[in-house]
């Protein structure tokens, strides 16, 4: 497995949001979290990537291990060993208002790995073209539409050659007839090999897409496996009551 995470536990103050969480991912699956809002799905996402700390547990993805005992913050070390493995796309995009489309993702290569403005534009240029935005290099993020905003936000996370993409939510600040621009971009890295894993409410695309399907209640992984499984017959019953409900 290329990702593993074992018992995993994570309180907000005296709230426990995550309260052992424990999954595996194959290299080169797409794996997609479904389940109700405030059960863990985002927290989960930002414990792999080190924006928040965990109590206990552990996180392996590639030849990078991070282990929690004692309830102490992440380290600086850590941090940057969780996150040069994973782009992270958010639901509102966050592209940076005051840069043109080029500018959003040549920044972090340039900041962060210290790429000279030639060597960046190499990268993104490209990875621009990937997701159908060569057109739109020097509009601003306000000049453009949600749909494309967020396949820049894609480009701008695969500038910086993760292992790994996390995406939370991307598609719940679109317009209905937007959301197909996003998942034509996720099925073609799904085609390419890249490991990605989707928090989403979106269960069409997940049905479609998934190769693995994990249900979370409550802070903790309910059930998980192939998307016919999950949405078809579930084993447990707490996933056909979600499904019933939601689906």
């Amino acid at each position: 497995m290329f990702i593993r995470v074992e018992g995993l536990h994570k309180n907000f103050g005296d709230i426990p949001i995550l309260r052992g969480v424990d999954l595996s991912v194959r290299k080169g699956d797409a794996v997609f979290i479904i389940g109700r809002s405030g059960c863990g799905k985002s927290t989960l996402l930002r414990c792999l990537n080190g924006l928040e700390s965990f109590e206990l547990g552990k996180i392996h993805v590639g030849n990078v291990d991070v282990q929690m005992s004692g309830g102490q913050p992440l380290s600086e070390r850590q941090i940057r060993g969780l996150r040069n493995q994973f782009g992270m796309v958010f639901q509102s995009f966050n592209l940076f208002p005051h840069l043109n489309v080029l500018e959003n993702v040549i920044k972090a290569p340039m900041v962060v790995k210290g790429l000279s403005r030639a060597d960046a534009e190499a990268i993104a240029v490209p990875l621009l073209e990937k997701v159908g935005l060569k057109s739109q290099l020097f509009k601003y993020p306000s000049q453009i539409s949600g749909g494309q905003q967020q396949r820049a936000a894609i480009a701008r996370a695969l500038a910086m050659n993760p292992k790994v993409m996390l995406y939370d939510e991307p598609t719940s600040a679109l317009d209905p007839f937007l959301v197909d621009e996003v998942f034509q971009v996720m099925r073609q890295l799904a085609d390419e090999g890249m490991t990605q894993i989707v928090v989403t409410h979106e269960h069409r695309f997940a049905r479609e897409a998934a190769d693995q399907v994990i249900f979370m209640e409550d802070g903790l992984v309910v059930e998980a496996g192939p998307a016919e499984q999950i949405f078809h017959s579930p084993k447990d019953d707490r996933t056909r009551v979600f499904l019933r409900k939601y689906a």
